[in-house]
């Protein structure tokens, strides 16, 4: 039997998220997510990133995916295999550039304007028509030549973007998957973020786990989690008006102290430097 990788698969789900809801895990296909209302953030394979309404971003294949919701959001989720990809594009056709991961390892959100929205939305409910109208969504003529145009628009907005990011690393072990993915999850519960607690939760020892962690990673996983904290404090400062004090006592630092010195290691700034240099 195929896997989901070889399948052609072609799906289209309404996005409606609130703090304590989380979206559908797909199958061995890539997600194409649009946000039409809300915002907060995301992280895959542990970066994080901002969203807001008119975002469009790309999860790969197995990645490690989180939301943190601070407005409820609405959108659309569209998941589709590498096989379906592949029926659509020529063999002497290059591949959409959109599709590879590595374009999106800033990860952050393509942001689009009105006339974008407006073109990406138009496509969708052609897809949503037909869905609605019984037709299959693969072997359709009418949805391959949308897609092809949803691919071809999106790779102008990441070009346009000018994505030129450091290629972050990949995780070939499902296991370091997911315990990114766990990690992403209660980064704001400390209780639940030690060694011998996340090994208890995949049953590994925490000595096994550990030399797991640093061989896919290359951070230990305390260095991993300390750093995945520190950039959502950044994001933090950059889009929220919360105070120093707050954004400490939401991620588990024992104090504003504690804090200003982990930021500083990273960031060679204090958290209060950090955000008045973002409105100079």
């Amino acid at each position: 039997m195929k896997d989901a990788a070889q399948q052609d698969i072609l799906s289209i789900q309404h996005l409606d998220l609130d703090p304590y809801s989380r979206p559908a895990e797909p199958a061995d296909c890539y997600s194409l997510i649009l946000v039409q209302t809300g915002e907060g953030y995301g992280a895959v394979n542990g970066n994080p990133f901002a969203y807001r309404a008119g975002d469009l971003f790309l999860i790969g294949i197995r990645e490690a995916y989180q939301f943190q919701v601070t407005q409820p959001t609405t959108g659309y989720w569209l998941s589709f295999s590498p096989a379906f990809v592949n029926t659509l594009l020529p063999t002497d056709r290059p591949g959409w550039t959109c599709l590879d991961p590595a374009a999106w390892r800033s990860r952050e959100a393509v942001t689009t304007d009105a006339t974008e929205r407006a073109n990406l939305g138009a496509l969708i409910a052609i897809l949503l028509s037909e869905e609605r109208s019984r037709r299959p969504l693969t072997g359709n003529p009418v949805v391959e030549g949308v897609m092809k145009t949803l691919f071809s628009l999106v790779d102008r907005l990441v070009a346009q973007r000018g994505v030129a990011a450091p290629v972050q690393p990949t995780f070939s072990s499902d296991i370091t998957r997911r315990v990114i993915a766990y990690i992403s999850q209660h980064i704001s519960e400390p209780q639940r973020l030690r060694i011998d607690t996340i090994a208890d939760e995949f049953n590994y020892s925490p000595g096994h786990l550990r030399a797991l962690f640093r061989q896919q990673v290359g951070d230990s996983m305390q260095q991993f989690i300390i750093r995945h904290k520190l950039k959502l404090v950044a994001l933090k400062l950059r889009h929220t008006s919360l105070t120093i004090a707050q954004i400490a006592d939401e991620f588990g630092f024992a104090d504003v102290c504690h804090l200003n010195k982990q930021f500083k290691r990273q960031y060679n700034h204090t958290p209060t430097f950090y955000r008045q240099g973002l409105s100079a």
